[in-house]
């Protein structure tokens, strides 16, 4: 898997996943920035999965454990561009309840700028 971060609005990133999650050990390096974004005030991230093909518990996982960290400093995670598995996978683990998932990069900032937290 593979990644990049970009900072765009005061507080916002948008982080895009390329490839597959498949294991722990992939997410190791991603985890660490995160936890630096939201140190640094850097709460709102959107993750653009337009390019990521698949991931299985451990990406969930992940996930949850990136929505506990920004939801604690008030934060928000917006998924974006889910293909059909993911998207399934969502709806079969009824986590798209606690997420919140939009079409595109522009939608999740159209959601942030009107809910007022950018």
């Amino acid at each position: 898997m593979e990644y990049s971060i970009e900072r765009t609005e005061p507080g916002v990133a948008i982080i895009r996943l390329k490839g597959r999650i498949i294991g722990e050990y992939q997410l190791v390096n991603i985890r660490d920035e995160v936890e630096e974004l939201v140190e640094t005030d850097c709460i709102h991230l959107i993750f653009d999965l337009s390019e990521l093909e698949f991931m299985n518990s451990s990406g969930l996982s992940f996930f949850l454990k990136v929505l506990t960290l920004v939801r604690g400093k008030d934060g928000e995670v917006v998924l974006v561009a889910l293909n059909r598995l993911l998207d399934d996978l969502m709806v079969t683990t009824k986590l798209n309840s606690f997420f919140l998932i939009e079409p595109g990069i522009d939608d999740a900032m159209e959601y942030l700028k009107q809910s007022g937290v950018i």
